[in-house]
């Protein structure tokens, strides 16, 4: 587990084994995680399962190392760390937990989704061809459909009897029902209305429940969404009420000009209150979102998920504009600012500032005599756990759970008692401060506020540059990856404070009381009647109110322009499933083996040849030898038109063209056994094709069977498994049907091979390969002798050429060599008798010839045929060498 690449994948716990070396059964087995390249973690846990503190974990960090640690995060921020041991098979992860047990877990797929493929007779509702239904909507019109494939989304409904029992429906919700029977989607477009009547008349009708399911979440989806952006406009509208507030907007048709607000220290304060308060609104906000998102997420998918933080990103240049366009205003008016003023500004401040220090003095000595019962609290249940997590006798996975629960349970209590330190420390500063500014007279308060007046507008300026240069390089410095892990900890983090608020609410709630009253404002109780902090006779929340001091402001989206990106939640509830997961997959596949109500016939000609030597790769090469047909066998397999054709564009062709296949209902399959088109037609059903069964002929077999009916999809499969089968015996094999039917990822496999090992070429296979892949092969092969070419000639007289080429490949290139080398060479071309009469080479006139030719397509033709003679009889036959020889002159 060197590479984390490897780590990512499907894994199934398969074992858990003690550290004593005991395994039992624990009920943990069978259960998956998908670690994605992204840093996401997945968990499908069965049902019987007993619920584990890392189920809940959605990022995990691999860090590798000696040994490497696979740490799942948990929602509170902290990790779940798994030592990861050593395995001679990347397939297997033994992932040890300290002092407990080590899980044995097996890789069941990696993550190449380029092999999986959605599910869907949609072909066929649109085309409406080969129907034998007609179900008619309330308005009058008719949809065209096929009971074959109604049977197979539902087969609890009777389809064959008068009326149809979907006759009568509204027109939408018999569209959004058809649509989910060929697709088990539901159509883009749907609206929260028509998903409220489907689910009123399915809810009536068997066979139906998986669509009421789609509805209901589609509801939740779409109403999560409004909820998600209402929520982020509020926050909005509170950025732009603050803007307004320090810059003086006033109503269009108020019909004068605000008072500079620094002219006026008690408006100054009044604004900075009115500011606060809107400020504790938009985190109250901020809050419930955070909530919001940590409660529903586990009934989203990870798409829908994703989508709503990729929305919260977006709207992150919107708030640092809000921010910026804040600070500008504050700056304005600072700069505006004379010494007389901030001197009246100083003197107005003082008996303010000597009231709020008294009120969040208390509200701070409370906040920690709060803490500190909570803490309390948290250390009687830490106490009565851990005598029963190590008690003897208990289960494996129970000491697991109990020991993860404990340990993540010490963990939150040194949070809060961290949390109470910094408490107590605030609170002894700010009676500190507290302290100091009571003793100063009247005079030294003024110049000390006066003082951190004129430090804050200093500060200004660099806050507005830091902005400027953040909102520059946002996307830079906060990638998708590190955003998605911040949001999820960021939100989980809130929403464990909350729980934790929630769950000691009588020690907390003098505090949230005095929080209402400090703030005042009836959007901050309600978001904290919403939180389940305080209680409301009023249960239903009101619509939230951009009301302030009884003047209407604009709404946030007439100050700020969105032109970021929608969130949307309902887009995988309009996507076909996986094949691997489709219903209608595996009913039709099952269809297809019982042989029911079938109207098509497919032949397959198989022609047995009589005996021939050569190899079966060579015959398919050399497809063009001839030999005796002994037997013409046919094979009649059966399908349904309407799935083979809603499947395949060649079939649904074929069937639809008015010619002999469509009258017949009898398509001719040639050059296929009938056990191969049998595969195919199971893809068709299915979705599926599993190539690890299939040897290389079968695979290529299948490859020629896809590209003659168009289906690509088949032809990525056996493309991607062929790739694993390059070998000495295969490689110009694969390389010529790669070629043929333009597989560039097979090609450059099978041609690097080659390239890698040229003495496959030596194969009569490679006669049969076409002359313009000969020549690129030849090329190839020469280009890579010339570039691993390393000759030593520092030899002795009685060293011959030959054994001058063998420790050329491993001796460096000196510039005494490249001479040498070129002197030799030169002395090849000119033919010298001393050089023929030291070869003592045995002539061979047939394999001269042969090597001769292949030289001169590497060459070219205007080298003289003498030449490469010498060439030839110079290398001992090796047409490599005999290049090598050429180029170097």
């Amino acid at each position: 587990m060197a590479d984390e690449s490897v780590v990512c994948g499907t894994w199934r716990i398969i074992e858990c084994v003690s550290l004593v070396d005991t395994v039992e059964a624990t009920g943990l087995e069978g259960t998956e995680f998908r670690l994605d390249e992204s840093g996401d973690v997945t968990w499908m846990v069965p049902d019987d399962v007993d619920s584990l503190p890392f189920f809940n974990c959605e990022t995990y960090e691999m860090v590798i190392g000696h040994p490497s640690v696979l740490k799942f995060k948990t929602c509170s921020g902290d990790n779940i760390e798994f030592r990861v041991e050593d395995s001679e098979h990347d397939d297997l992860m033994l992932l040890t937990y300290d002092r407990c047990c080590m899980l044995q877990c097996q890789k069941i797929s990696s993550n190449d989704s380029k092999d999986e493929f959605t599910f869907s007779f949609l072909g066929a509702l649109d085309g409406g061809y080969f129907s034998d239904l007609a179900i008619k909507a309330d308005s009058g019109k008719e949809f065209s459909v096929h009971q074959t494939i109604m049977r197979l989304a539902n087969p609890e409904l009777d389809w064959f009897k008068e009326p149809s029992p979907l006759s009568g429906l509204p027109l939408d919700v018999l569209h959004l029902i058809l649509y989910y029977c060929y697709a088990e989607c539901l159509p883009s477009g749907l609206t929260e209305a028509t998903a409220k009547a489907c689910m009123k008349h399915v809810g009536k009708m068997p066979g139906f429940n998986k669509l009421s399911q789609l509805c209901e979440t589609f509801i939740k989806n779409t109403a999560l969404k409004e909820q998600i952006v209402g929520l982020i406009k509020d926050m909005h509208a509170c950025a732009d009420r603050i803007i307004g507030h320090f810059s003086g907007d006033r109503l269009p048709d108020s019909g004068h000009k605000p008072e500079p607000l620094m002219n006026n220290p008690a408006k100054l304060c009044d604004v900075v209150k009115q500011s606060l308060q809107d400020a504790a609104v938009a985190g109250a906000k901020l809050v419930i979102l955070c909530d919001l998102f940590a409660r529903r997420k586990g009934e989203l998918s990870r798409q829908e998920r994703h989508e709503i933080i990729k929305y919260a990103k977006s709207r992150l240049p919107l708030f640092m504009k809000q921010l910026h366009t804040f600070l500008e205003v504050v700056k304005h008016h600072f700069n505006s600012l004379t010494g007389h003023q901030r001197h009246d500004i100083a003197a107005y401040l003082v008996p303010e500032i000597e009231t709020t220090l008294d009120t969040i003095s208390r509200f701070v000595v409370e906040t920690k005599v709060a803490l500190e019962g909570v803490i309390s609290e948290a250390d009687v249940d830490a106490a009565s756990t851990i005598p029963e997590a190590s008690r003897k006798g208990a289960k494996l996975s129970e000491m697991l759970a109990k020991s993860l629960k404990n340990t993540l349970h010490m963990r939150e209590l040194l949070k809060l008692r961290t949390f109470h330190e910094r408490v107590t420390t605030s609170v002894i500063n700010l009676m500190q401060r507290k302290e100091n500014f009571t003793a100063m007279s009247h005079e030294q308060k003024v110049r000390s506020v006066a003082k951190n007046l004129e430090q804050l507008i200093d500060e200004v300026p660099m806050f507005l540059l830091r902005i400027e240069e953040l909102m520059a390089a946002l996307d830079e410095k906060v990638q998708w990856r590190e955003w998605k892990y911040l949001f999820k900890l960021g939100t989980s983090k809130v929403a464990w404070g909350r729980g934790e608020v929630v769950r000691h609410r009588s020690l907390l709630e003098f505090l949230t009381q005095q929080a209402c009253e400090m703030v005042h404002r009836d959007q901050f109780s309600q978001s904290l009647v919403m939180l389940g902090l305080i209680d409301s006779a009023q249960k239903q929340q009101e619509a939230p109110v951009n009301v302030h001091s009884g003047k209407v402001l604009p709404p946030a989206g007439s100050q700020t322009k969105n032109k970021s990106q929608q969130v949307t939640l309902v887009e995988s509830l309009t996507t076909a499933p996986l094949a691997r997961e489709s219903g209608l997959a595996k009913q039709a596949t099952a269809l297809l083996h019982a042989g029911l109500h079938t109207d098509v016939v497919f032949e397959v000609v198989c022609t047995q040849d009589g005996p021939d030597d050569s190899s079966d790769q060579e015959a398919c090469v050399g497809a063009a030898a001839a030999a005796a047909v002994s037997e013409t066998i046919v094979s009649e397999i059966r399908a349904h038109r309407v799935i083979v054709a809603a499947r395949c564009d060649w079939f649904r062709r074929a069937l639809l063209s008015g010619m002999r296949e469509s009258i017949d209902r009898r398509i001719i399959i040639h050059d296929t056994s009938p056990e191969q088109f049998r595969l195919f037609l199971q893809f068709l059903y299915s979705g599926q094709l599993d190539t690890n069964g299939l040897d290389t002929e079968q695979l290529a077999d299948m490859m020629s069977i896809a590209d003659r009916y168009e289906m690509d999809s088949v032809k990525r499969l056996c493309e991607q498994a062929l790739k694993h089968h390059v070998d000495e015996d295969s490689a110009l094999f694969l390389l010529s049907l790669a070629d043929q039917f333009n597989a560039a990822q097979l090609r450059s496999v099978a041609l690097d091979y080659v390239l890698e090992h040229p003495e496959v070429m030596s194969s009569d296979v490679f006669d049969d390969l076409p002359q313009d892949l000969q020549a690129e092969v030849e090329s190839g092969v020469a280009w890579q002798g010339v570039k691993s070419f390393r000759p030593n000639f520092g030899l002795s007289s009685a060293d011959t050429p030959s054994s001058v080429s063998s420790g050329a490949s491993t001796d460096r290139l000196s510039c005494d060599g490249v001479d040498e080398l070129a002197a030799f060479a030169h002395q090849i071309m000119d033919g010298s008798d001393s050089l023929s009469d030291d070869l003592h080479v045995p002539y061979d006139a047939q394999r001269l010839s042969a090597c001769v030719a292949r030289l001169r397509d590497v060459v070219g033709a205007d080298v003289p045929e003498e030449e490469l003679e010498r060439l030839v009889l110079a290398a001992d036959y090796d047409v490599n060498r005999a290049v090598n020889f050429f180029f170097s002159t």
